[in-house]
């Protein structure tokens, strides 16, 4: 409708993300004859919601919004639905195959994983008795459910974490703060490292590394040991429209602190592993698990080894009258180190554990590295067909009536973090 037709000039000399179709200069002057953008690269949520509204479909609205950058939504990607075979869509698909719920990856610059499975079920090799449970249960008693409710409640006070926006490139720069916080604390023994992997969009990924203490691993000969590898996503998205409030308070502001507290306690427990054990906190997974992938494929292609992967994605959402239970995935994943993380829970954790078939149309993290042939397992809050209804909305937040946001059940899944690097890392007294 011509009334809600927006008029933008933008006059252009240092570009920065603004949205999902793209970029407005920070000294841009913008003139519109709406309410649409506020202040700070904040819309009117009100505005937005009309008109969706009127026309039903996100790419539209975009289009509306930021006509300057409309032709951004018709670039072709190969995407792939997660169950189906990958297709050329649009970068506008994205947001209808989101605002339907389903998952995908964008293999648009990683073409050579085309005919790869991602649900393919693979057995690799036995995994260690466990053997320090002194040592983890010393660094569980270092976990505070107060650090993780103060750092959730910072990441959930930018307006959104969309890998697109000023917003979630500022709050990739927070976590990045946040560990070097902590890395600036850490005892004169234990070996750190801190890296930002920038990728062609905006927002970056990060990568915290327990550097190995070479003790039994020199006398076997072996330096170059395969590192092991935690992983969760730090972004967020609103599914109605990218411009929208996205607090990602479960998903996954729940994993981004659960990794920053179980880093916080290793390193204050003075953690000396005898092989490499990397934090990876991930750019852009609502957008196709881009940063993940990205991630993955340069291993790959520097041959950095890895033994394992776990990674965790909405861990808070307790549904009133349930038990909050550990779900792992059985789907996609590696048998065997299932199996064996499933045993390290039993372990460290107080919550009861499930295994959970992941339904069609659903995927996290941990499928690039399955991709590329490491073992992997993931866990997360719950079934999906059960999962936080909050998810991907502007009421995905900390404060849920009825308790059902719980910073217990994440230290649950935090427990079971530190056993997984204890256990596969090593420790050097």
């Amino acid at each position: 409708m011509k009334s809600l037709a927006l008029v933008s000039t933008v006059l252009l000399s240092r570009l920065i993300p603004v949205a999902c179709a793209g970029y407005l200069d920070r000294s841009a002057q913008v003139v519109l004859n709406s309410p649409a953008l506020r202040s700070d690269y904040q819309y009117d949520e009100a505005y937005l919601g009309k008109l969706l509204e009127i026309h039903n479909d996100p790419v539209e609205v975009m289009r509306l919004v930021d006509p300057s950058n409309a032709a951004k939504l018709d670039e072709p990607r190969l995407l792939q639905v997660f169950g189906r075979d990958a297709s050329w869509m649009t970068e506008g698909d994205k947001l209808r195959l989101r605002r339907e719920g389903l998952k995908f990856v964008d293999l648009t610059d990683h073409q050579d994983l085309k005919g790869d499975s991602f649900l393919r079920m693979q057995a690799s090799e036995s995994w260690p008795k466990l053997q320090y449970q002194e040592k983890v249960h010393e660094i569980i008693g270092h976990l505070s459910i107060d650090s993780m409710q103060e750092n959730l409640r910072n990441l959930t006070s930018f307006y959104n974490r969309y890998y697109l926006s000023n917003h979630g490139v500022k709050s990739s720069r927070w976590v990045y703060d946040q560990i070097l916080k902590i890395i600036s604390t850490a005892p004169p023994s234990v070996r750190l490292s801190l890296e930002t992997f920038t990728h062609p969009f905006p927002q970056s990924s990060i990568i915290a590394r327990f550097e190995p203490t070479y003790g039994r691993a020199v006398s076997n000969g072996n330096i170059a040991l395969p590192r092991i590898v935690l992983g969760t996503h730090m972004d967020s998205a609103n599914y109605r429209l990218p411009l929208l409030p996205s607090p990602g308070a479960d998903d996954d502001g729940s994993g981004t602190v659960a990794l920053i507290e179980a880093f916080r306690a290793l390193v204050e427990g003075g953690f000396r592993p005898e092989r490499p054990v990397e934090f990876h906190w991930y750019a852009a997974e609502e957008a196709g698990l881009l940063g993940s992938l990205e991630v993955a494929k340069e291993y790959k292609s520097q041959n950095k080894q890895v033994q394992a992967m776990f990674q965790l994605d909405a861990l808070a959402f307790v549904r009133q009258g349930t038990t909050p239970t550990i779900s792992f995935i059985t789907s996609g994943v590696d048998a065997s180190l299932t199996n064996w993380t499933m045993a390290v829970a039993s372990e460290y954790a107080s919550a009861p554990i499930q295994g959970i078939e992941l339904p069609l149309g659903h995927g996290s993290d941990h499928m690039p590295w399955d991709k590329i042939g490491v073992p992997v397992a993931a866990a997360t809050e719950e079934h999906p067909d059960k999962a936080n209804p909050y998810e991907h909305t502007e009421a995905d937040r900390i404060d849920l009536a009825n308790g059902e946001f719980s910073f217990e059940f994440i230290r649950e899944f935090t427990k079971v973090a530190i056993g997984f690097v204890v256990e596969l890392g090593g420790w050097v007294d």
